[in-house]
Order: C-alpha cells, then structure tokens, then sequence
C-alpha cells in the first residue's frame, strides 16, 4: 500500500473509506456490545467524546465526496471495483490479529 495515495487516488480512497467508516462504526458496536454484556453497561473512556462526533464523521465524508468530485468515470469505477479487495485485506488482516499465536 506503500505509496498508493499517490500512485493511485481512487484505489487508495476506497480502501481508506471502507476502513475508517467500517472501523468506526465497528468499533462502537463492539464497544456498546461489551459494555452491556461484559461490563453492566459502563462505557468505557475510549468511547466517550466531547460533543458529538456524528460531525467530525460528515466531514470526513465531505472531504471525500470533494475529492471524488472531478475523478473520470474510470477513476470512480476503479475505486468501485477495489471495493472487494479493500475487504478481503481487511477481514485478513483481523482474522490474522484473532488468531491465537501457534506454536511449532
């Protein structure tokens, strides 16, 4: 992924947003998921923000709708198209973390 943002714009943005929206939203899921079950309801620090954080979130997303705005319709569907791969690379790279080291 070394140097894609430059090499290639849309490939990198596509697998930039699924991450940070995937994670994002994940990761409050997660959390909400662990603290009514694991931890009677308290939510930890992690999780809590000053203010609301919906708007740093929309202007993530305006600053990539900006940047997709004079992408070709070949530079739009190249970054549709890495969809697939910027979740595959993804799932791997969790179920790679989630895995209990093995021992030889």
């Amino acid at each position: 992924m070394k140097g894609l943002a430059s090499a290639d714009p849309p490939v990198f943005i596509c697998h930039f947003y699924n991450t940070y929206f995937a994670h994002t939203a994940g990761g409050r899921m997660i959390g909400a998921k662990l603290s009514g079950s694991l931890l009677d309801g308290h939510a930890l620090s992690f999780y809590a923000y000053d203010g609301d954080f919906r708007p740093l979130l929309d202007g993530v997303r305006a600053k990539i709708d900006d940047a997709a705005a004079g992408w070709s319709r070949a530079d739009k569907d190249r970054c549709l198209d890495e969809t697939a791969a910027s979740f595959k690379y993804s799932g791997a790279l969790l179920r790679t973390i989630a895995e209990p080291t093995k021992k030889e």
